[in-house]
């Protein structure tokens, strides 16, 4: 293998595999990246068994092959490498020269043999989805997902799409995000429901940056996203998502409204005297008004009241400052409601105006 390309054309594409690399991989050839070069293009992949990445750049090529190479070390070589053309050729032994300009470096990679094969999907049959669209979808519900990894049927996002009805959802088992919206052009013959691990919508967002359209097609128990010349290819989450619906309530009929902005620094600033360990901050709510407050008696007390739009009787209730922070956030600016019937049921919150999406947050309350 012998090529040169540019410091731009090949850091770009290392730069959106790092995610997906296993740095420290009880197998060794999962921390590095197959190159193949071919008649006229690299062609570069990475894989850690769930998600994989495959996508090319233009290059000179005067003798194909393919090596695999640490995707860490390669990376911070390109990275520091003046901005010129690079050559890399490789050599007996698994060994592989790197040099630019007065720079020259070796490192040694493993055999292409040895790399696990990629999944493929004949993208003629995907689906196109306006990459914007999509991609705000997912924030919506992505920081809603759970961090335990034991809880296997909900370390993931629930996709749903139906003809051109697109839903998302995400859940901890102590809040719950949902976001559904309608696709423009595209549309599924049948209704596709899939569990889609975080880790591969957490590197979505890393391919196809300058097109304006993903396709998305899913085949065995695998999904596919193509932007531009980039591939995700993820492993769907065995099991069963929670019903949902049953989580979302529907005789919440306390409803205050007042602007996201506003609630978080609120929000925010009460939580400093909040506990370490729960979070919890107090909503008492009266006409017009709602008092956030927490109590630590270890630290101190914060109390701070908030206009809002409200004209019905009293009501106290508690929740995680956290996940309220991490709802508006998602949300950004612009007027809320806060849904509520009691202290033992949980508040639902959804912006208001929100075009061309449904959006709600459900969030457990907390006894304070």
């Amino acid at each position: 293998m012998d090529f040169v390309t540019t410091k731009e054309n090949l850091l770009r594409e290392l730069d959106v595999m790092q995610g997906i690399v296993e740095k420290k991989s009880t197998i060794p050839i999962l921390s590095n990246i197959v190159i193949d070069a071919g008649k006229d293009r690299l062609e570069l992949l990475a894989t850690d068994l769930e998600v994989g990445i495959r996508t090319s750049c233009e290059a000179k090529i005067t003798r194909p092959g393919s090596i695999t190479l640490s995707a860490r070390r390669l990376f911070d070589i390109v990275r520091l490498l003046p901005d010129a053309e690079i050559r890399l050729k490789s050599e007996d032994g698994g060994w592989t020269q790197i040099t630019c300009q007065k720079a020259r470096f070796r490192i040694v990679g493993l055999s292409r043999d040895d790399f696990p094969a990629m999944p493929e999907f004949d993208f003629a049959k995907g689906i196109p989805v306006e990459r914007s669209f999509f991609l705000d979808m997912v924030s919506k519900v992505l920081f809603a997902i759970t961090t335990d990894e034991t809880r296997y049927q909900i370390n993931g996002t629930l996709m749903i799409l139906n003809k051109r009805n697109l839903t998302m959802v995400a859940t901890d088992g102590h809040r719950l995000a949902y976001v559904a919206g309608r696709l423009e052009k595209g549309a599924s013959e049948d209704r596709i429901e899939v569990i889609i691990p975080r880790k591969a919508f957490q590197e979505l967002s890393r391919i196809g940056g300058g097109e304006t359209e993903i396709l998305f097609g899913q085949k065995d128990n695998h999904v596919f996203f193509k932007a531009g010349k980039t591939i995700m290819s993820s492993t769907i989450v065995p099991g069963k998502f929670p019903d949902y619906e049953k989580v979302i309530p529907e005789g919440n009929d306390k409803l205050l409204k007042m602007e996201s902005v506003v609630l978080a620094e609120v929000v925010r600033r009460v939580a400093l005297l909040s506990s370490e360990r729960s979070r919890a901050v107090k909503f008492s709510v009266s006409k017009g008004s709602v008092e956030i407050s927490s109590n630590n008696p270890e630290v101190g007390e914060a109390a701070e009241s908030l206009e809002v739009d409200y004209a019905g009787g009293p009501l106290e209730v508690g929740f995680n400052a956290k996940y309220l922070l991490d709802f508006l956030q998602a949300m950004g600016p612009g007027p809320l409601i806060l849904a509520l019937k009691d202290e033992a049921t949980q508040g639902l919150l959804r912006p208001v105006g929100l075009e061309g999406r449904d959006y709600r947050y459900v969030v457990m309350p907390m006894r304070i």
